[in-house]
């Protein structure tokens, strides 16, 4: 008798789990449109950070340089219009390029490594930033 009562009640609880799994698939599946969907939300995909339009392309220096001397030229074209900008550890330079887009320019680098910051600046405010690092040493390779 307490074996088929044993049974008996789990059998009941297996019938209502599967009583209960199938009223909570059919309520989802009636539920309708997500609170998104009935207030109009979109979700958009963001947009990629766009590109600078200030041209800036540099001759001299090459990235990763070794100067034996402290005096660095810096040459390079941008747009007539543009204003260049040179920042190091110890001094910037503001220069106007030529009509044609030219630069070039010299600053004084510190011992061992040195970062360059040339930034074209556009009228509109627009800017374009390339970074060079140069290291001066007397060692001879």
């Amino acid at each position: 008798m307490a074996k088929e009562r044993v049974l008996l009640s789990t059998a009941a609880v297996l019938i209502g789990l599967l009583v209960a799994a199938v009223a909570f698939y059919l309520y989802q599946g009636t539920r309708g449109l997500s609170i998104n969907e009935q207030q109009g939300i979109a979700i958009l995909k963001p947009t990629p950070t766009p590109k600078p339009r200030v041209l800036l392309v540099l001759d001299q220096p090459e990235d990763e340089s070794i100067a034996d001397t402290r005096v660095v030229k810096i040459s390079g074209k941008t747009e007539p219009d543009a204003l260049i900008v040179i920042i190091t550890s110890t001094d910037y330079d503001v220069i106007n390029p030529t009509p044609t887009g030219d630069f070039s320019t010299t600053v004084t680098i510190d011992n061992g490594e040195n970062l360059i910051r040339i930034t074209a600046v556009s009228k509109s405010g627009e800017t374009n930033t390339i970074e060079r690092t140069v290291s001066y040493t007397t060692e001879s390779f």
